[in-house]
């Protein structure tokens, strides 16, 4: 695929790697320099943030330690000895 490069050296990424690979308006693309050419790159963000994104159907008014509670099941902890 090819795309033209406008005078202040803007480029469209076209529709089908869009969708593809999940670039959305406001993501972030890291340009990368080789000895063979240019790639760019989705920068895929780590923390929280990105991950709370991902389940906000799953959370749906429910608190992380809820939903985490439901995914890990009853916890039983260990009697304490006594020393």
């Amino acid at each position: 695929m090819s795309t033209l490069v406008t005078t202040k050296g803007q480029v469209t990424i076209p529709k089908k790697l869009r969708d593809r690979y999940g670039i959305r308006p406001g993501a972030l693309i890291d340009f990368v320099a080789g000895a063979d050419g240019i790639q760019l790159r989705k920068v895929v963000q780590k923390g929280g943030k990105g991950v709370l994104g991902c389940l906000k159907n799953e959370l749906s008014g429910q608190s992380i330690s809820t939903l985490l509670d439901d995914l890990r099941g009853e916890v039983v902890l260990p009697k304490k000895r006594k020393s």
